[in-house]
């Protein structure tokens, strides 16, 4: 969809005058009947195209079947003739109200009548001069694009006859395998010609097989298009040959050339058939495959037809290679003859033009779903290209081609009693697009990437961006921290679609669940020295370290557990979290410490002897707990660890310590008082 500020192009509502266009070469009307100034006054072409045999009207926007627009390069292009060197022209659009001059030469033959085709790497045109009139070869010219330049250029060794004699009309088309058709009727007889090994190298004419005997006014056109048989020509004709009926043919691309499907018989009755066919194509498109524009001869005379009979009709092939009904554009009250149709695949709409009345007047536009083909408004339809100054406009022409928001579309025609060309464009809007964006849930740090989808209504492709706690490469989310992460959905439209609204999803990352690592130390045993704890958390996070029971019998002070008794001791392992991190369930696990061993160290004094004076004994056990005695033979231990010696024999002396909550009981050590040092002591006797 073209935007620009200063917009002469007329849109009407409701067939009313919406507003002036262009550099009208007369004053608006002053009294109510007069036609509306819609669209574009270009420049007049004079007297050079010539006219149809019996009529002093210059067509030179004729023939029904034929285009002589075309869009390439951004731009719209047309053959147009120029006065000056009295030949045919190409001319370009200074968007939207002037055609320019290139200067490059289409054909020097005044009276001809071109159809020009675009490819996308050729313009081709093919050209012919009408009803026996002058140089009668039908010619083929093939043109090379300077897009730096935006000039076209004729290419040898074009151009090359493709048509011998003259003919009302001739249409041309390509098919997919790069094969060049015409189609056109001679001695009441349809017929088709095409290239061979390239471009310029063409067969016999062939007449379509089937076919039968025309009237002298009948015509015939083709198109390329593409249905459930295949890529194909399809040419379709009028006979007014009593059954008066349109017939279609088509030729499959690939097959023998002279291999043909026999005759569709579109619709038959009673002047049915006319001389008017224009023929669209959509490829690979659910809602039809060819679309064209026919005439009907029920408001002549003699044919029976009333005021609200059909005049002029749309048929639609589908891509099952079924017909519909025809589709009413205009009845025989409204008047309308020479149609155009032109396909917009944007908003799938079909547009129609057509002239009324159908001497010469006023161009009128109509229009039509695609998807449920009724034309409105009803009546004329809307005016398109009008003129209080130039009141005989006829001969409506285009492009071959589809058109949507990026082209829009441009239709041009004539001025047959002034000799003028005029044109109109039609801005075609683009289609608004939404887009569907669920929210991703459930996400936690450090979970894997994941992909997002989200889809627009115009099945074009999303991108994404994010912010916040995430990053996003194409449609892979990557979460770097807890937190809120915002995804962006979005779509930038194209030549048919307007960018999409944005969609942002915001959804929560949670912290992520952590565990530790802990094993108990091995068991410890009272007295051992302080030893260090580790244990590790799935995070990488520190853990600390500290007393699950304060009374039991160990101290934790940072990661060094200290030993306070026998027991068990649990150690308690923490990890409390961080922004990421949820904190880690603790671990405690319990070991035990073991009582400590201890030992006695006990010595009797030397050399003691029976007689001698009780005297004390000393013994201490390596835990610092108080060691306990006891005597066995000839002495005894009174309290206070006195021994005494009773006796001359030996005397055992046994240390104890049984121990406590943190040691075990110590070995007993005995110590002997050995016999030998037990001398008898001489004993005074007195005798009175």
């Amino acid at each position: 969809m073209r935007r620009y500020s200063l917009i002469a192009l007329v849109g009407i509502l409701g067939g009313l005058i919406l507003a002036l266009a262009g550099p009208w070469a007369g004053p608006p009307p002053a009294a109510l009947g007069a036609n509306p100034n819609v669209g574009y006054v270009d420049f007049s072409f004079g007297s050079g195209p010539g006219s149809v045999p019996g009529s002093s009207d210059i067509d030179a926007t004729a023939d029904k079947p034929q285009s002589k627009l075309w869009y390439n390069d951004g731009l719209w292009w047309a053959l147009m003739f120029n006065t000056a060197s009295n030949n045919w022209r190409i001319y370009k659009l200074s968007w939207p109200d002037t055609w320019v001059d290139t200067g490059t030469v289409v054909d020097n033959r005044a009276t001809s009548r071109g159809d020009a085709l675009w490819d996308g790497a050729h313009l081709y045109v093919a050209s012919l001069v009408r009803f026996g009139t002058g140089s009668t070869t039908g010619r083929l010219y093939r043109f090379t694009y300077d897009a730096g330049a935006k000039i076209y250029s004729l290419e040898a060794p074009f151009p090359v006859p493709i048509l011998d004699g003259s003919a009302e009309t001739m249409a041309f088309d390509k098919d997919s395998t790069g094969k060049l058709w015409i189609t056109y009727t001679q001695s009441n007889q349809v017929y088709v010609r095409n290239s061979t090994t390239n471009d310029w190298t063409w067969g016999d004419p062939l007449i379509v097989p089937g076919a039968r005997t025309l009237d002298q006014d009948d015509i015939s056109s083709l198109v390329a298009y593409r249905d459930a048989s295949g890529p194909s020509i399809g040419v379709l004709w009028s006979n007014h040959v009593s059954p008066s009926s349109m017939y279609f043919s088509y030729h499959k691309d690939g097959d023998a050339d002279t291999t043909w499907s026999t005759p569709e018989q579109i619709y038959m009755a009673n002047c049915a058939a006319d001389d008017h066919i224009n023929l669209k194509s959509l490829q690979a498109d659910p809602s039809g495959a060819i679309y064209a524009a026919v005439k009907t001869s029920f408001g002549d005379s003699g044919c029976g037809g009333s005021s609200s009979s059909p005049l002029i009709r749309l048929v639609v092939r589908k891509p099952d290679n079924t017909w519909l009904a025809p589709v009413t554009f205009g009845t025989v009250s409204d008047d309308h003859t020479r149609p155009q149709v032109l396909l917009d695949t944007t908003n799938r709409k079909v547009y129609m033009f057509a002239t009324s009345p159908t001497s010469c007047g006023v161009i009128y536009m109509k229009s039509t779903s695609m998807d449920n083909l009724k034309f409105l408004p009803t009546g004329k339809g809307t005016p398109f290209i009008s003129s209080s100054t130039y009141t005989c406009i006829n001969n409506v022409t285009s492009t071959k081609q589809t058109v949507n928001a990026a082209t829009d579309l441009v239709v041009m025609a004539s001025d047959e009693s002034q000799d003028v060309y005029l044109h109109n464009v039609l801005d075609i809007p683009n289609i608004s697009q939404t887009i569907t964006f669920n929210p991703p849930t459930g996400k936690r740090y450090l979970d894997p990437p994941f992909t997002v989808s989200a889809t627009a209504s115009s099945g074009l492709p999303v991108s994404f961006s994010a912010s916040g706690a995430c990053t996003v490469s194409g449609n892979m989310v990557a979460l770097t921290v807890a937190g809120s992460c915002a995804v962006t959905a979005s779509q930038a439209g194209d030549a048919n679609y307007n960018p999409a609204t944005p969609v942002t999803q915001t959804f929560t990352i949670a912290r992520a669940d952590q565990t530790i690592g802990f094993s108990p130390p091995l068991d410890k045993r009272f007295g051992d020295p302080p030893f260090a704890v580790s244990a590790t958390a799935s995070s990488g996070l520190p853990v600390s370290f500290s007393d699950a029971n304060s009374s039991d019998v160990c101290a934790v002070s940072g990661n060094t557990v200290t030993l306070t008794g026998a027991g068990s001791c649990a150690v308690k392992s923490s990890q409390a979290g961080d922004t990421n991190y949820n904190a880690a369930p603790s671990v405690t696990p319990s070991f035990n410490i073991a009582k400590a061993d201890q030992t006695i160290t006990f010595n009797l004094p030397p050399n003691k002897r029976y007689g001698d004076p009780p005297f004390r004994i000393t013994a201490s056990a390596s835990s610092g707990l108080p060691v306990s005695f006891s005597a066995s033979g000839p002495c005894t231990i009174t309290d206070k660890n006195l021994v005494t010696l009773t006796g001359s024999n030996d005397c055992s002396i046994q240390a104890t310590q049984s121990g406590s909550a943190n040691y075990n009981s110590a070995p007993a050590v005995i110590r002997t008082i050995s016999s030998k040092y037990m001398i008898s002591v001489p004993m005074a006797i007195a005798f009175r």
